[in-house]
């Protein structure tokens, strides 16, 4: 399995877009590893974790093809995961050769009532083009013309859901972030690696950690959220809460030895910049995601 970790950042990205604070000033001067887009992450080349604001362009800057992507897992609904406007380009007249497949959107409920409200604006400003009178597509219209339109199918999905995507099963964890929406984290499976994808989480309750263990493999490489660092955790792990999730995959034994254990999504207002948060983590073991990032197991 190849992961390529396309930003690593959170909602403001790092260095916050207007902020003056004093890590992002010092990340703007250091560059490299310390500047930060909005979260998302590609398994191998066809399966896409999350698409915000910054994906299209990541996709270019790490030489990304998008047009093999078959499949794409939405965490959220927020817009740092959500956000796909560009979707409009994958219409035949955006494209001056070669044909789409359909690339199937999973989520649940609330992002896929998010992604058809962002598709109804593109509808409406293709629709509208040189008019002056306002047209809008109902909900039945959208949906219809999704798939026809922009070639794309979305599937609602819910935790402790199993997903079959070809090569890959995909489990559905539930993700205490933003509640009543069921936010979720993956764990996912190729045959020969597990990957858990943990952004946008605080901490698990014992539910969730008796889905994992059910699963009844260990994991191989973990991406776990790390939002707030030195703040307080909610939505959101802290350092603390991080270490101390960390520590309970090895009580219950859920890493493998081969295990790579991430921390991950770093929001400037309570983390430190890269080289920091390297000396912080390595005494426990645990490597720091950068945009860019390429791992293979």
């Amino acid at each position: 399995m190849k992961i390529t970790f396309l930003g690593t950042g959170a909602a403001e990205a790092f260095p916050a877009l207007f902020c003056n604070c004093e890590n992002c000033q010092r990340a703007r001067k250091l560059g490299g590893r310390n500047l930060r887009c909005r979260s998302s992450a590609l398994v191998n080349d066809d399966l896409l974790i999350d698409y915000g604001p910054d994906t299209s362009a990541q996709c270019t800057r790490f030489n990304v093809d998008l047009t093999k992507v078959k499949d794409i897992l939405i965490t959220h609904s927020h817009a740092d995961h959500l956000y796909m406007h560009d979707v409009r380009h994958r219409k035949v007249t955006s494209r001056l050769k070669g044909s789409l497949g359909i690339v199937r959107l999973w989520g649940n409920k609330t992002s896929i009532e998010t992604f058809n409200e962002q598709t109804r604006v593109v509808f409406m400003e293709e629709l509208n083009q040189g008019g002056k009178h306002a047209v809008r597509p109902t909900d039945e219209e959208v949906i219809e013309e999704i798939e026809d339109f922009f070639f794309v199918k979305t599937i609602v999905i819910e935790p402790h859901q199993t997903i079959n995507l070809g090569r890959y099963k995909v489990y559905t964890i539930h993700a205490h972030h933003k509640e009543p929406e069921l936010s979720l984290n993956f764990v996912i499976d190729d045959g020969t690696t597990r990957f858990l994808y943990g952004t946008d989480t605080g901490l698990w309750d014992e539910e969730e950690w008796n889905y994992i263990e059910s699963l009844g493999a260990k994991l191989d490489v973990i991406a776990l959220d790390c939002t707030v660092g030195l703040g307080r955790t909610g939505g959101h792990h802290s350092n603390e809460s991080f270490l101390k999730t960390k520590n309970e995959f090895v009580t219950r034994d859920l890493l493998s030895e081969r295990c790579t254990f991430f921390a991950h999504h770093f929001s400037h207002q309570s983390n430190v910049t890269y080289d920091d948060i390297v000396e912080l983590m390595k005494p426990h073991s645990v490597e720091i995601t950068f945009d860019g990032l390429v791992v293979e197991k």
